[in-house]
């Protein structure tokens, strides 16, 4: 230890090295996060046990060309014919839907569609709602729950 302290020259270089070190940039992202292309709102949260599930959605694009003028802001567009498709459990698909001019997408289906043959009070199932906008991936998670 002696020795390094003597050489403060050797000190020097290593913090120049560790500093130098500090500042490289890196091009990729350690999780590549990408905004979504849409906005969607899914209405439709709790059912009884004896009537269908029913989430309605609507797709929005979100055009944000006047976002620093404030007497427009931000609008939003429905996006109309967009594909979707509900999963669950991440890769069992259960429904297909396809938004119409005004970007609504409505999903009616059977509890045991969802893999609940006897729907009991509280029982949760998580639903995605996935599609591509613009060459652009993106998902929806959504719970819905028996009454």
């Amino acid at each position: 230890m002696k020795n390094f302290i003597k050489n403060p020259s050797l000190l020097i270089a290593l913090l120049l090295l560790l500093s130098f070190q500090a500042c490289v940039e890196s091009e990729d992202l350690v999780t590549p996060n990408v905004a979504s292309p849409v906005l969607m709102v899914l209405q439709g949260t709790t059912f009884a046990a004896t009537a269908p599930v029913t989430v309605n959605s609507t797709t929005l694009e979100l055009d944000k060309t006047h976002i620093l003028d404030h007497n427009i802001g931000i609008d939003s567009i429905p996006v109309a014919n967009l594909a979707l498709t509900v999963f669950v459990d991440n890769t069992r698909q259960v429904a297909a839907l396809t938004t119409d001019a005004a970007g609504i997408a409505a999903l009616e289906i059977s509890w045991a569609d969802l893999g609940l043959s006897e729907p009991k009070s509280g029982t949760q199932v998580r639903l995605e709602f996935a599609g591509t906008y613009k060459n652009i991936a993106f998902r929806k998670y959504h719970n819905v729950r028996v009454q």
